[in-house]
């Protein structure tokens, strides 16, 4: 028999929620226009971070020779490791601070890649180690102090959402645990989502990534409302406040759009359309999770890293 439902009652409800996204550039051949789009920023030097499946495909190289076209240096760093840990992050940020400085950074590939960008911006424009700023009680859980450079997020998969959001979750070693780093500047800039490169997912990651595309859908649209929340000062906001109704409608149209493409994108991973149908998705999904954040299911995102 089941026990009596515990209704949270704050003493001081919320009464403000957030929202925070990247810009967004959708469609058939987007990455394409990358160098354009840096060259708003006035960088110089890009670095490409991807690894070593995705940099197979030749994406990588297309999209860092696009934007040498355009007056920059651009180098690929195709070191990254699929489902991050401490170390494969530290060999990243190794090689950029050694190699820098760089005035922007590029990351094509799944979550894997994604966030390893958000954790080489972080360290290289930051001072301090990766510890710092670990959530705690694993880390220190400091705050960066100085702006992080322009980061542009390119994703082959279609699950993580990780272009839209603030966090990089990697794996502690040591430790054996799985955590994160989390602040409002991890988020890329600009997400830029082009389906063509969604086509190479074999249907065991456009399963697995689907199914990411739902548990967050449908977590964010049941996460804990942010009035259920006690007040909070402006100074201990934090990017996942609980669901609203924005964050709402972006889950809504995930579900809605995945329910159409999901099966077809798995039995036919040349049809366009699908695969169109399920980036914009998972772009949803993490538009959705990004600000309302997840519950019960994965405590912190599950990844479908894989390119």
């Amino acid at each position: 028999m089941k026990g009596p439902r515990i209704v949270i009652v704050p003493s001081n409800p919320e009464s403000v929620f957030t929202y925070g996204a990247p810009a967004l550039k959708f469609g058939s051949g987007a990455s394409a226009e990358i160098g354009f789009d840096l060259g708003q920023y006035g960088v110089r030097r890009v670095l490409v971070l991807t690894d070593a499946g995705v940099a197979a495909t030749g994406a990588p190289a297309r999209i860092a020779e696009q934007i040498a076209g355009f007056g920059m240096h651009a180098e690929v760093y195709d070191g990254v490791h699929v489902e991050p840990t401490d170390e494969s992050l530290l060999a990243a940020i190794g090689h950029a601070r050694a190699s820098g400085p760089w005035d922007a950074f590029v990351a094509v590939g799944g979550g894997s890649s994604i966030d390893t960008a958000k954790a080489v911006n972080l360290l290289s424009t930051n001072p301090g180690e990766l510890m710092d700023y670990i959530n705690a009680p694993i880390g220190a859980g400091r705050a960066p102090s100085h702006p992080l450079k322009p980061l542009v997020a390119v994703p082959t998969t279609t699950g993580t959402g990780s272009e839209s959001t603030t966090i990089c979750v990697l794996d502690v070693l040591g430790l054996k645990v799985k955590t994160g780093i989390s602040h409002a500047r991890l988020r890329p800039v600009l997400a830029v989502v082009d389906p063509d490169l969604t086509m190479t997912q074999p249907p065991e990651v456009t399963a697995a990534a689907g199914m990411d595309i739902l548990c967050h859908a449908l977590e964010s649209y049941t996460a804990r409302p942010y009035t259920s929340y006690e007040r909070r000062r402006p100074e201990e906001r934090v990017p996942y406040c609980g669901s609203n109704p924005v964050a709402d409608m972006w889950s809504e149209q995930a579900i809605r759009l995945l329910a159409g493409s999901f099966r077809t994108a798995v039995r036919r991973g040349d049809d366009a359309e699908a695969r169109g149908a399920m980036a914009l998705a998972a772009t949803f999904a993490g538009l959705g999770f990004g600000n309302a954040g997840v519950h019960i299911p994965q405590p912190t995102p599950i990844r479908s890293r894989g390119g």
